[in-house]
């Protein structure tokens, strides 16, 4: 078991792989009485192509969302509920593009629980009754993501960012997509990805982390686990343009929205994932949250009702994403798209929204659910606990404000907008 200092923040996470090979992450806080635990399979909706040795697969769209849909059946006539609701915890599932998460929320018997979240997750039980059923089900998840007007404007959105990256396509898939998932690909998914190996598990709250990790150890002990295959997920190469400059929706909306989105190559801003998600962030911040300038003076114009900035950093690209919404859509367009090629930060804004960062990270520490979803977005995003986070921000230069204000261009801009039908 190691220990991993949480530097300038006097928080400590425990860290151990299982017999295995599962890495488990443990936050301990004794002065809590709940517990929250994630189970994380490094599976995710982008990853429908792979390589096995030589020998190359390609599996439907919606795969990864229909696994987790499936997994809550843990035999005949016996689902996750069945465990849980005796325990008197809380489950939930998500599945992203990149990774599938399995959530416990709970107050007591905590044993009992992390074996009854490893029994459900690590269980090759699958019918062909279940993936008929469960079809059903998800197709009316997907219809209902077809009349969602956010989901509509954020996948249109993707698809005029992309043209070849798989963020291009629903995560639940299209209905043509479930008529092609059957119980073959189903168990080569989970025989390829649901293993020890692929996943990772974070255990917070009131805790012990060597009790933990004996029950892990236990657990899996009992299983009949096979050798990881270690597949070779295969993606795709992606252009430097946008796909479509814009793309226009028409929906039954009281409110027409927009999403503005600029595509930046990676390597132009020469800076480690970490700091430059934070820097983005404060610039992002400073220009369009709630107290900047811009916000303010559009609220009181009228000219908007909404207005978020968010940034992507992937392999290859980075990518700013404005959304509003406005009776005035083209005017608020307008003035966004002229801010975004006029960003500035002061110095007195950076101290703050640095000083107002800090005071976060540090609050984070007070919630088992929100210390555990912190765990979980280091090692998807960077692939490793960050623990010396406080100081990166402490470290942050105007001149580096600069290195990467100097970066951002609207050479490559994509603006989706959703108007009222006629």
């Amino acid at each position: 078991m190691k220990t991993i200092k949480l530097k300038g923040l006097d928080e400590v996470i425990y860290y151990t792989i299982s017999k295995d090979g599962m890495p488990i992450y443990i936050w301990e806080n004794p002065y809590v009485r709940s517990f929250y635990l994630s189970l994380n399979v490094l599976y995710g909706s982008i990853d429908t192509e792979f390589k096995i040795k030589n020998k190359k697969y390609k599996v439907p769209d919606g795969i990864a969302h229909f696994m987790e849909h499936i997994k809550f059946n843990v035999k005949k006539d016996v689902t996750a509920n069945d465990l849980f609701d005796p325990l008197g915890s809380e489950i939930n599932a998500f599945t992203t593009f990149k990774y599938t998460s399995y959530l416990v929320y709970g107050t007591n018997k905590i044993n009992d629980n992390l074996n009854a979240l490893l029994d459900y997750v690590i269980n090759p039980y699958f019918t062909n009754d279940i993936i008929k059923k469960e079809k059903g089900i998800i197709a009316s998840e997907v219809n209902m993501g077809y009349d969602d007007v956010y989901n509509r404007l954020f996948f249109e959105f993707n698809k005029c960012i992309y043209h070849k990256e798989k963020y291009r396509n629903l995560i639940t898939g299209t209905i043509n997509d479930l008529k092609n998932i059957d119980l073959h690909n189903i168990e080569l998914i989970y025989n390829t990805f649901y293993h020890p190996q692929n996943m990772f598990l974070v255990v917070s709250g009131n805790v012990n982390a060597y009790e933990i990790e004996k029950v892990v150890n236990d657990n899996l002990g009992k299983k009949e686990i096979k050798p990881y295959v270690n597949p070779d997920v295969i993606y795709p190469k992606e252009i430097k343009s946008v796909s479509k400059k814009e793309s226009i929706i028409k929906s039954k909306v009281e409110v027409e929205k927009a999403k503005i989105g600029l595509k930046i190559p990676k390597k132009v801003f020469n800076m480690e994932d970490v700091k430059l998600n934070i820097i983005l962030a404060v610039i992002l911040n400073i220009n369009f949250d709630d107290t900047s300038d811009l916000k303010k003076e559009l609220l009181q114009k009228g000219l908007i009702t909404y207005l978020n900035a968010s940034r992507t950093i992937g392999n290859q690209y980075v990518i700013i994403d404005i959304t509003l919404e406005s009776k005035y859509i083209d005017e608020a367009i307008k003035q966004v798209i002229d801010k975004l090629n006029n960003l500035e930060v002061k110095d007195e804004d950076l101290k703050r929204k640095l000083n107002s960062s800090i005071a976060n990270l540090v609050t984070n520490y007070d919630d088992v659910e929100d210390v555990n979803n912190l765990i979980q977005n280091y090692l998807i995003n960077y692939h490793d606990i960050i623990p010396n986070v406080k100081e990166i921000y402490e470290s942050i230069k105007m001149e580096d404000i600069n290195d990467v204000l100097n970066n951002i261009n609207t050479k490559e801009m994509t603006v989706v907008k959703m108007i009222k039908e006629a």
